[in-house]
């Protein structure tokens, strides 16, 4: 069958790592595989290089409420931005669903698996699964990875018909942890869908395709006998990079050679915020921030940490996953479904509060000075995420749910 991969997307990461891993570990490789998005998305050409099967990549050029008209609209003040986008939102899905039908038409796919970040996240996503039943296809999932918001009262007619349609056009809406997709029942239509359902997102480092010779402790200069806290995510104000500084400033006080990579990207104001921080919390400590490393997951098993100080909207936490796989143990916040990924509290990780610094702190000085006990914990990881967050398992049963709902 011809499977097509349909996605929105402004930001490269987990999405991303979720497509290339669940074409890749496909069961059936006599299955073919096409891939949708927009022409702006900047992990493009990650998915490209990272997948290991033939498949077609069309991306477009449709105008989205969060880029269209942007070089007018990021000059006004953030609420108004806000309020722009919502309209834009209603204003350009005419245009977008009939598109959306005549590339549909054109590349005469069997099945649809529409990829979206929260809820309702792309408009595209969803205007995805309701065009695919338009023109008679009845066999669509959608995907979510982030959590799902009230719709706001202004926008409710609009939001509350979309959630109708989709519903009504999807065999399966699946959230990447149980948390995720239970937060899609604050919705009006899903509150009580038979529909929803959670499949964790899986990985496999040691098959993936590309490998990294570059070492982390050599780009920025740190030896092994030094400890590396090490944080991978983008810039983004809720994955807490105030908060892991403020709880590194009490680490330093024990442990003041201790070394913190802070690995991602963003806006240039985003950096200029983390800048700011470091300045405030641990000035002329030992922080490195990089920016972005091309597959940076192949370079956790050089810390002795790695922190998500995540503050809100964490559906899942990929960044625990690939540390557990490498047998690095995981220090997070409760935010969102990161519990639910870690498990029972000091078994395979850490989770504190997301409104306690310090006892992310306590966390870390224990890991420091507890190596025989950070051994343990990382070992237990890696058994966990081999059992639970297997790639090959994640995409048998993707693939069982299209089979099956023919």
């Amino acid at each position: 069958m011809k499977v097509l991969i349909f996605t929105e997307n402004n930001r490269g990461g987990g999405m991303d790592t979720f497509i290339v891993n669940l074409i890749n570990y496909w069961p059936n490789k006599e299955d073919n595989f096409l891939i949708i998005c927009n022409s702006n998305h900047p992990g493009i050409q990650y998915i490209d290089k990272n997948l290991n099967n033939k498949c077609k990549i069309i991306t477009h050029n449709m105008p989205l409420n969060w880029s269209f008209l942007s070089f007018i609209i990021k000059y006004f003040p953030d609420i108004v931005q806000r309020i722009f986008r919502q309209v834009f939102r209603i204003v350009l899905s005419p245009y977008q669903y009939w598109s959306l039908k005549k590339i549909f038409i054109n590349e005469n796919a069997d099945e649809l698996i529409s990829v979206n970040g929260a809820y309702p996240g792309g408009e595209t996503c969803r205007l995805a699964n309701i065009a695919w039943r338009a023109i008679g296809n009845k066999n669509s999932l959608h995907n979510l990875h982030n959590f799902a918001i009230k719709p706001r009262v202004i926008f409710s007619i609009y939001e509350n018909y979309i959630d109708k349609q989709l519903e009504r056009s999807c065999k399966h809406i699946i959230g990447v942890s149980k948390y995720c997709s239970n937060t899609l029942r604050k919705r009006k239509t899903f509150k009580n869908s038979n529909k929803i359902m959670s499949i964790y997102n899986g990985l496999n480092i040691e098959s993936n395709k590309i490998s990294n010779n570059k070492s982390l402790r050599d780009l920025l200069k740190v030896n092994k006998q030094e400890k590396l806290i090490l944080m991978l995510g983008t810039y983004e104000k809720r994955k807490g990079h105030e908060y892991l500084l403020e709880a590194m400033s009490y680490v330093y006080k024990k442990h003041p050679d201790t070394q913190l990579a802070i690995l991602g990207t963003g806006t240039k104001k985003e950096e200029e915020n983390i800048r700011s921080y470091i300045t405030k919390y641990a000035p002329n400590k030992k922080i490195h921030l990089p920016g972005f490393i091309e597959n940076a997951g192949f370079m956790l098993s050089e810390a002795d940490i790695i922190a998500i100080p995540s503050q809100e909207f964490e559906s899942f936490g990929l960044t625990a996953i690939e540390a557990m796989l490498n047998g690095v143990p995981v220090i997070s916040t409760d935010a969102g479904g990161l519990p639910e990924t870690i498990g029972v509290n000091g078994e395979c990780g850490f989770y504190c509060s997301h409104k306690k610094p310090k006892e992310f702190s306590e966390k870390i000085l224990y890991l420091i000075e507890n190596k025989d006990k950070s051994i343990e914990i990382g070992r237990n990881g890696k058994i966990r995420a081999n059992k639970l967050f297997n790639a090959q398992n994640m995409a048998k049963k993707y693939h069982d749910l299209l089979v099956s709902t023919k």
